[in-house]
């Protein structure tokens, strides 16, 4: 699975606004279809797509400040 995370402040693009649900990060299936999705919506100098490993994950959840358990994953809706 593969999350776009934000280059500047490490949030993944998809997150909860404190409602006390989990935070969610958008997933692909494929490196190829996120960098596509960055690409279509011209955000490559902002944001980067990241293979979801266990060194990513709680990277993107120490930039949250949750435990990596409170990300919620999802997947894109692909065409």
């Amino acid at each position: 699975m593969f999350a776009i995370v934000s280059k500047s402040d490490g949030y993944p693009v998809s997150r909860s606004a404190g409602s006390g649900q989990p935070d969610l990060v958008v997933t692909w299936t494929s490196g190829d279809k996120a960098r596509a999705f960055i690409a279509a919506k011209g955000i490559e100098a902002d944001y980067a797509v990241v293979a979801l490993t266990e060194d990513a994950l709680t990277t993107m959840a120490k930039a949250l400040g949750c435990d990596a358990d409170a990300i919620a994953f999802d997947s894109y809706p692909e065409k």
